[in-house]
């Protein structure tokens, strides 16, 4: 792969993977990161703010990515002390408030993306901010391996057993958000924020609705399933142990 070079907004010289640094709960945080492997990113997930500050100065994100619905204070951590210049910052909200948004950008916010959101957005923003910001194109991987899945996030496909499944955006996300944080369990409160925002009151079956169509896909029998686990009275787990690598490979 070839060596990625640009500036940064002070004339700093680039030549590796952009950092990202990550103020989100930890489930959203993993997704994010799966999803980043698509492109050539290093990232870190901090949610105190003193180390956050000193990972800030220390550490010299080139991107940063944060909840301002659960961690807004963060958009002055972002900024604060440095003397090389603010790095682009993209912020998360589920809120449909301009004042949120305004208010985010007048505190240094570059864009903000609405939760529910799509994976390509996850990667075509970051490419955005990071190309304007430094003159860098970040490769594009379109096909990761989970395991034993292929997902192909530009085609919305995945491959499993020689058979090729498409998937929805929900759908694709969903699986995301499972695999990212394989062995944990999720509980639908966590699910239904994470991808569906606050359109969904708790109470709702979407949950378990696109958890059956997403097991149906991949011929995942609920009782003895390979991915996707019910744990009683809890929510869902990714059974299978994830790892990740490039498909092309």
């Amino acid at each position: 792969m070839a060596a990625l070079r640009g500036k940064s907004r002070d004339g700093e010289e680039i030549s590796e993977a952009p950092r990202v640094l990550i103020a989100m709960t930890e489930a959203m945080a993993n997704l994010v990161t799966l999803t980043l492997r698509h492109g050539r990113y290093e990232t870190k997930w901090c949610v105190d703010p003193n180390e956050f500050s000193r990972l800030v100065r220390d550490w010299r994100p080139k991107l940063g990515f944060i909840d301002i619905d659960l961690y807004e204070r963060f958009i002055d951590l972002f900024g604060r002390g440095l003397s090389h210049g603010q790095p682009p910052l993209l912020c998360f909200t589920r809120k449909r408030d301009t004042s949120v948004k305004l208010s985010a950008f007048e505190r240094g916010a570059d864009d903000i993306v609405e939760v529910p959101f799509t994976l390509d957005e996850i990667v075509a923003r970051p490419f955005a901010l990071i190309r304007r910001a430094y003159d860098i194109s970040v490769p594009l991987v379109p096909r990761l391996r989970l395991s034993s899945l292929e997902v192909d996030l530009v085609e919305q496909k995945i491959r499993i057993g020689g058979k090729e499944l498409e998937l929805t955006p929900i759908q694709q996300t969903l699986l995301y958000l499972l695999a990212a944080n394989s062995g944990k369990v999720l509980s639908r409160e966590e699910l239904l924020s994470s991808i569906w925002g606050g359109e969904f009151e708790i109470e709702s079956n979407v949950v378990d609705r696109h958890i059956r169509e997403l097991r149906v896909k991949l011929g995942d029998d609920w009782r003895t399933p390979m991915f996707i686990e019910t744990v009683p009275g809890r929510g869902y787990r990714f059974r299978s142990q994830v790892a990740v690598s490039d498909a092309a490979n």
